[in-house]
């Protein structure tokens, strides 16, 4: 080739370089400007036709991941108002993103699109976290165009939680679904829909009639061969007390523990003896389940279901000693003073400790006696349960408690009955104040003490009052108590 050819050839390929560098430059100056549209407020006029650009030169799916949070937001809400297929798939990538925002308004995208969108929401059923819970918040306001679909998910391993969990916020068809799904052989499935139905009943989201429904699936799982746990749970949560004869059978099997719950969130007093007779077996966090259904049973009950639990108070089994006491721990009542007071004096400190728990009911004033005895206690759970109970007496002790002090009481239970007075907090200040000036130095020095620890800034003047006013050991505990309320203690 002559020179001048060579020459030709190399001007060619620098204007054609020239040429492509000026047609990428160009082209990803566009693109930047897009991506700034993208942040405008302005959604028709400016956001979505940057978006569908975008879309068009096949460049915002690969820039999306490395924009700020409101951008990758501002750009699902923009792809809302495309709907194009193109804008749709891309929808379902930023429903995955990992910041609430993008996830929230690329659903509310979707859920635009009606149910071309489904089979986009129904891919996140199979995520978990954010992406899973705005999938299914999706499908559920999409409604019930999306349950055919989200049928076909219950038999698949990895979506079938989502599908369920979509299907019980879907009335009607995702309910009917759902209670076919209580039939499918595979026992995981059965348990979730069994779940996922029962859930709805406290919030109040099944009717009487739909109820009654799950209460018959339910009851048939009850059966060895399906899901009797997954059952006794549903049956728990449905709130119907007809079926209490079905669940305490299960009390002696394998699903023990089920059942102690259920009884106890239905709340009937008919499941306090069959939980009794199973409080002498030695399986300790199964004894620790069967005690709180037994709470549950009396704060729902009340005296119908005291009882069975009183009688077993002096039973000659300790762990069914120790159950009874614990269970009536919150009762919050002054008719079980008598057996808990006596309950005080059981051989085993567990019992007590118990025993003081339960009389800690606000305004049980008559428990006082037997609390400050239970202060003496050898046992500190036994003492720490009585302060905690004489504090939840609420401020009407305050005045029965600085008489106990002031009858000369030894320096440990006056110091408890202080601890007490702490545990009610800035509401037990003001009588606290006043009895610095009862003229008693006992009642002085715990009511000084007490108002130390409460750390209320209205006791400072009146214990510098008392500063002046006072000698030896009572000057030393308000100085002391001085000290800390200025936050100089050591």
């Amino acid at each position: 080739m002559s020179n001048r050819g060579r020459a030709l050839t190399y001007v060619v390929i620098a204007v054609v370089g020239l040429g492509l560098i000026g047609w990428l430059t160009a082209r990803y100056m566009v693109k930047r400007q897009l991506i700034r549209d993208l942040s405008s407020n302005e959604l028709q006029s400016v956001r979505v036709p940057a978006a569908r650009a975008l879309l068009d030169m096949e460049k915002l799916e690969d820039a999306l991941p490395a924009q700020p949070i409101i951008i990758r937001s501002k750009t699902a809400e923009a792809l809302g108002g495309i709907g194009t297929d193109k804008a749709i798939r891309l929808l379902g990538v930023i429903l995955k993103d990992q910041e609430e925002a993008p996830r929230r308004w690329a659903r509310e995208a979707l859920v635009k699109q009606g149910p071309k969108a489904i089979s986009t929401l129904m891919k996140g059923l199979s995520a978990s976290g954010g992406t899973l819970e705005e999938a299914v918040k999706g499908l559920q306001e999409i409604g019930p165009a999306a349950v055919p679909e989200m049928r076909m998910l219950l038999s698949d391993r990895g979506s079938y939680k989502g599908a369920s969990q979509a299907l019980a916020g879907i009335r009607g068809p995702g309910l009917d679904a759902l209670l076919f799904t209580t039939y499918n052989p595979d026992a995981d499935v059965r348990k979730k829909a069994l779940a996922d139905l029962s859930a709805l009943a406290p919030p109040g989201k099944l009717s009487p009639a739909d109820t009654q429904r799950v209460v018959v699936v339910a009851l048939r799982n009850l059966d060895k061969k399906l899901s009797p746990a997954a059952g006794i749970a549903a049956l728990g949560l449905l709130g119907d007390r007809t079926v209490i004869p079905q669940i305490i059978p299960f009390l002696q099997k394998d699903e023990r523990s089920d059942a102690a719950v259920a009884l106890g969130l239905l709340g009937d007093p008919r499941g306090v003896e069959p939980i009794l007779a199973t409080m002498n077996l030695t399986d300790k966090a199964y004894r620790e389940v069967a005690i709180v259904a037994l709470r549950r049973i009396v704060n729902k009950s009340g005296a119908a279901a005291y009882g069975p639990i009183v009688r077993d108070l002096t039973a000659p089994s300790l762990l069914l000693r120790r159950a009874a006491a614990a269970a009536l721990i919150g009762a919050n009542t002054s008719s079980l003073n008598a057996p808990l007071s006596n309950a005080l004096r059981d051989p085993d400190s567990n019992v007590r400790a118990s025993a003081a728990a339960a009389l800690g009911a606000q305004g049980n004033l008559s428990a006082i006696p037997a609390l400050v005895q239970a202060l003496s206690d050898k046992d500190w759970r036994a003492v720490n349960a009585a302060v905690n109970s004489l504090g939840a007496l609420g401020p009407t002790a305050i005045q029965p408690l600085l008489s106990i002090i002031s009858g000369k009481a030894n320096a440990t239970v006056n110091y408890q009955i202080a601890s007490a007075f702490v545990l009610m907090r800035y509401a037990a200040v003001p009588q606290l104040i006043s009895a610095l000036s009862s003229g008693n130095s006992e009642v002085q020095k715990w009511s000084a003490v007490a108002l130390g620890q409460i750390r209320d800034q209205r006791a400072v003047q009146p214990l510098e009052r008392l500063e002046k006013s006072s000698t030896g050991d009572l000057k030393w505990v308000v100085q002391e108590q001085l000290r800390v309320l200025a936050g100089t203690s050591g």
